[in-house]
């Protein structure tokens, strides 16, 4: 059953991060960069959220042989790269922000680009 919930709560949050990512793309707050990687990163954690073995073969591989912890360890994994995403639009979104009040108040200043004579 824990599964199940991991495996919805992995692809629900895939989704809303791909579309949330998608709108600002189309709207030209991300650049198609961007746009490609946060949708790769979030297909690939929805394979690992699909098929947990895989964590479990990595802990195997890695971590000295403990097993049963892939579903928690998959769940913390999109927990974190949820997280790291929302950061990442919001700094963009003060970046942006940034920028623009810079120009607004270099050109009430008269501080625009300069023609050379």
């Amino acid at each position: 059953m824990f599964v199940f919930f991991s495996q919805i709560f992995s692809v629900l949050l895939a989704v809303i991060a791909i579309s949330k990512s998608y709108v600002d793309f189309r709207s030209r707050l991300e650049s198609l960069q961007m746009f490609v990687f946060w949708t790769a990163t979030w297909i690939a954690i929805v394979v690992v959220a699909v098929f947990p073995a895989l964590i479990d073969i990595l802990i195997n591989a890695f971590g000295g042989g403990r097993t049963g912890l892939g579903t928690f360890f998959g769940m913390a994994i999109v927990f974190l790269f949820f997280v790291m995403y929302r950061l990442y639009v919001k700094l963009e979104r003060i970046e942006q922000s940034l920028t623009k009040t810079v120009q607004e108040i270099a050109l009430r200043e008269g501080l625009g680009p300069r023609k050379s004579s």
